[in-house]
């Protein structure tokens, strides 16, 4: 039977004003999300600021 390990994480969402800013926030979360997934955390969903992951534990 598989076992998952549950993480939540904030991940700043907040307004950006220009499209300089909003492109650096892009980047900074892309970066966030991928060091996760380097991790083995799989996004099961996003709720007012909150992403859940999961992993399977071996």
């Amino acid at each position: 039977m598989k076992k998952f390990e549950y993480k939540v994480q904030v991940i700043a969402t907040s307004l950006v004003v220009s499209t300089k800013q909003f492109e650096k926030a892009a980047q900074e979360f892309e970066m966030q999300l991928n060091e996760l997934g380097v991790d083995g955390w799989e996004l099961v969903q996003r709720m007012d600021g909150f992403f859940f992951f999961k992993r399977e534990v071996l």
